[in-house]
C-alpha cells in the first residue's frame, strides 16, 4: 500500500518549510519594497497633482511616475542580482 500524503489543514502557505530564514526575510522586504511602490504610485495624484514644477522637460506628475518606474527597475535588478549570485554559489 502506498503511503498516503499527511494533510497540511487549511491555510495559506507562503513559503516552503525548507526555506531557509535569511531567504524568507529577505524575500518578505522585497514584496513589502514592491507593494510600497505600487501603492505610491497608484496614489500619485495626492501629492504630484501639479504641472508647475517642470523636471526634465515633464511635468512633475510625469516626472514623478517616470522616477517611480526607475526606482522599481533599480529594486528588480538589485532581487535579480542577489537571486543569480545565490544559485551561482
Amino acid at each position: 500500500m502506498a503511503k498516503e500524503p499527511k494533510e497540511a489543514g487549511y491555510g495559506i502557505t507562503v513559503f516552503c518549510p525548507a526555506t531557509p530564514a535569511n531567504v524568507k526575510g529577505r524575500k518578505i522586504v522585497f514584496f513589502i519594497i514592491f507593494s510600497l511602490i505600487i501603492l505610491i504610485q497608484a496614489c500619485y495624484w495626492l501629492f504630484a497633482n501639479s504641472a508647475e514644477p517642470i523636471l526634465l522637460g515633464m511635468p512633475f506628475g510625469m516626472f514623478f511616475i517616470a522616477m517611480f518606474i526607475s526606482v522599481e527597475f533599480l529594486a528588480l535588478l538589485v532581487l535579480y542580482l542577489i537571486e543569480s549570485q545565490e544559485i551561482e554559489d
